[in-house]
């Protein structure tokens, strides 16, 4: 367990560095994408460390941490959106944006509560099955959030812009939008995991107490595999944003020149 867990904080201590670079390069575009990336890997850090001085809320850190992981792959598929496929209307787009938003974040409150009532020293048994049913609620909701990412990120590749983009801005976005697929895949291995783990009760499939082979191929791994899709992908289109105004001024400029 120490061992995980000092791997695990020394990891993403070191990739909250590129990724404070990839949020600032990207600007209020990608916002939303790697300012929930960096809150994951900055949860995950303290999680680490409360593991390694042996505090009971590690496990509570651990649930918690789906959460801004789904909320990174929904930013960077808007920004993807942004670059690749025909806009919204922004009143609708945010409209989406949000109950995505609510739903993620409801399954990770009434997940941590739940988890958190049942790691208490002082639980009683005529709470357990109201403690349970609230984890099992909370996992379902982060499932539901988890489908659909990986619905939308799928319909958003099959579907490009109708209109014309730059060249740049529809590569930007094919970039950002492969590394949500493959986050959808590794972040799909964690939701099942988590899932079957606080179903079943199995004290082998625990994510901080269990077998330490499953939690490194369950969780450790595609946790990471996540991260590193993301921030591969973000460091290839940092000059995304800037590219892109710089394209749309040239063409609102040319199309003024064209009314004269």
């Amino acid at each position: 367990m120490t061992a995980t867990s000092t791997a695990e904080l020394a990891i993403y201590a070191a990739l909250s560095i590129p990724n404070l670079y990839i949020l600032f390069k990207h600007g209020r575009t990608g916002l939303l994408g790697w300012a929930y990336l960096l809150i994951f890997c900055t949860l995950r850090i303290v999680g680490g460390a409360l593991d390694l001085s042996g505090s009971t809320t590690a496990g509570i850190i651990s649930s918690i941490g789906l959460s801004p992981l789904l909320l990174a792959a929904s930013g960077v598929l808007k920004e993807a959106r942004t670059y690749y496929c025909d806009s919204l209307d922004k009143k609708v787009e945010w409209t989406v944006v949000l109950l995505f938003h609510g739903i993620a974040t409801t399954g990770v409150a009434i997940l941590a509560i739940g988890v958190s009532n049942l790691d208490s020293s002082n639980v009683k048994l005529s709470d357990i099955s109201t403690d349970d049913s609230l984890v099992k609620a909370g996992i379902a909701l982060l499932t539901l959030s988890w489908a659909i990412v990986a619905i939308v990120s799928v319909w958003a590749l099959a579907h490009p812009a109708k209109s014309q983009r730059p060249k740049s801005s529809i590569v930007a976005g094919t970039r950002l939008l492969w590394s949500v697929l493959v986050s959808d895949v590794f972040s799909g291995i964690r939701v099942i995991y988590t899932l079957v783990a606080l179903v079943t009760q199995d004290e082998t499939l625990n994510p901080v107490t269990g077998s330490l082979t499953i939690r490194v191929l369950l969780s450790l791994i595609p946790e990471l595999v996540c991260v590193l899709a993301f921030l591969i992908a973000g460091f290839v289109t940092r000059n995304a944003a800037r590219d892109s105004s710089k394209a749309n001024k040239a063409a609102a400029y040319i199309e003024l020149l064209n009314t004269r």
